[in-house]
């Protein structure tokens, strides 16, 4: 079996002292600057190099992401890899594809939001409770005593749903991504820093590891979570200092761990003295909640969560806890990004805190999304679509005769984006054929039924050219 591409430029990867992965890199830098890959070259698919090399897939797909990191390479979701006609400069984060505009007429079932259940007229009034209390939240970035009252606010919040905070170590930011950053940034350092995340995960903390210099190593998941086995062997062979978990709804699989694999992940951790970073934007909906890691593994835990699922998107408010004592690093992380998160952002949190409008706006969003979800599986449950209580999305498993590309294009030609598996797995990992809809927050129910209708007819007639 021959090649379908000229390999005289890769190097001889035996006779370089760098693991095999940066030699590759390397020699495609050299061969770039040497004439033998020119600018707008296509570089070969990960497995045919492997395969034709006789290194693994995930060794070229590392190599290929060292040279773009470098700036000389550009990946580009569903064409390849091409080299650069100029190498780029700085740390470049490109635009995930779940952000991209939809086109003029498209109905966008892609990003999960929290649901406009009449939130917009009581936020309104609390923040005009807020200006009228005076110039404390105007004229100055963020008084101390506003960010006290915040994090004390915040503190009673999370206190409702479990999650044991101390005052001192909670972090007011602008939503669960920068949480996150944060922790990735206060938790990993080095060179070849490795954070653990599931085999899927969301586009947006991928951006945040490219820009906290973190290499993503992915563990398969099973129905009850991060594979215990998959855990151990990386903790390992990887030395990761994190591991990234999303206990609560797992994005985009709707997974959500048992308590025996929470506490299982917490001992693992704590004996190869890893960090634990969780995701906890979706579980504020859920009637019940299992404990969050702090409970588990309170001395290693940093805890990221928002109001951006379960209030409003359109607040950015979140916030990170670290473990005892460590609230000073998150602190000056953030003040090095922003200072601190704007008085008025945080005061209007306290205000819907306290007022208890923030648990009003979560009874009647728990509502709506449950209507939402049985429209979803009166529509399409025939198709094995998943939903779970507390979601704002559903997950399904395209059925025989459709691929994930042309499924996809068929939902745009017919008005509806839905974002599809490819967003959510690293570069050179197999694509499951998986879509994720968004419950259509802030749709009206007319026009979601329509959606879900039009989904419906595509589903039940597959292009012909692909059942043969």
């Amino acid at each position: 079996m021959g090649t379908r591409f000229d390999t005289s430029w890769v190097p001889d990867l035996e006779a370089q002292p760098a693991p095999k992965y940066r030699a590759l890199a390397v020699g495609i830098e050299d061969a770039i600057r040497a004439g033998a890959l020119a600018p707008g070259a296509k570089l070969p698919p990960v497995r045919e190099l492997a395969w034709a090399i006789g290194v693994t897939p995930g060794t070229v797909a590392r190599a290929y992401r060292e040279a773009t990191d470098a700036g000389a390479l550009r990946a580009t979701v569903g064409q390849g890899t091409f080299v650069r006609d100029h190498r780029e400069t700085g740390t470049i984060i490109p635009l995930h594809p779940l952000t991209n505009q939809a086109a003029e007429g498209q109905i966008d079932l892609r990003n999960s939001r929290s649901p406009m259940v009449g939130q917009e007229t009581l936020i309104n009034a609390a923040i005009e409770r807020v200006l009228s209390r005076g110039s404390h939240v105007l004229d100055d970035y963020t008084r101390a005593t506003n960010d006290l009252s915040t994090r004390e606010a915040l503190s009673d919040w999370l206190a409702t749903g479990g999650v044991p905070s101390e005052v001192a170590s909670i972090i007011p930011t602008y939503g669960t991504q920068q949480a996150v950053l944060v922790a990735m940034l206060a938790c990993c350092s080095g060179p070849n820093a490795v954070l653990l995340v599931s085999d899927l995960v969301y586009p947006g903390f991928m951006q945040a590891a490219k820009l906290a210099g973190v290499q993503l190593y992915p563990i398969q998941q099973d129905e009850e979570g991060l594979c215990l086995d998959a855990l151990e062997a990386a903790c390992r062979q990887a030395r990761p200092q994190a591991i990234l978990v999303t206990p609560n709804l797992h994005n985009p699989t709707l997974i959500t761990m048992t308590d025996e694999r929470r506490a299982r992940i917490a001992e693992l951790a704590r004996s190869h003295d890893v960090q634990i970073i969780e995701d906890d934007v979706y579980g504020w909906l859920l009637d019940e909640r299992l404990p969050s890691f702090p409970s588990y593994a309170p001395e290693r835990t940093w805890y990221a969560t928002s109001l951006s699922k379960c209030v409003a998107a359109g607040l950015r408010f979140g916030c990170l806890v670290t473990p005892p004592g460590r609230g000073a690093v998150g602190q000056g992380i953030i003040q090095a990004m922003n200072y601190r998160v704007s008085s008025l952002i945080g005061q209007t949190a306290v205000e819907l805190i306290r007022s208890g409008i923030v648990a009003d706006i979560q009874m009647r969003a728990r509502d709506n999304l449950e209507e939402r979800a049985e429209l979803t599986r009166k529509h399409l449950g025939h198709w094995g679509i998943r939903t779970a209580q507390g979601a704002n999305f559903a997950w399904m498993c395209l059925p025989a005769g459709w691929h994930l590309a042309a499924f996809d294009r068929a939902c745009a030609e017919a008005g509806v984006r839905i974002a599809t598996a490819g967003a959510y797995v690293l570069p050179g990992a197999d694509v499951p054929n998986k879509i994720r809809i968004a419950l259509g927050m802030g749709l009206s129910d007319a026009v979601f039924v329509d959606c879900l209708q039009r989904i419906d007819r595509i589903l039940a007639h597959p292009p012909t050219e692909l059942m043969a």
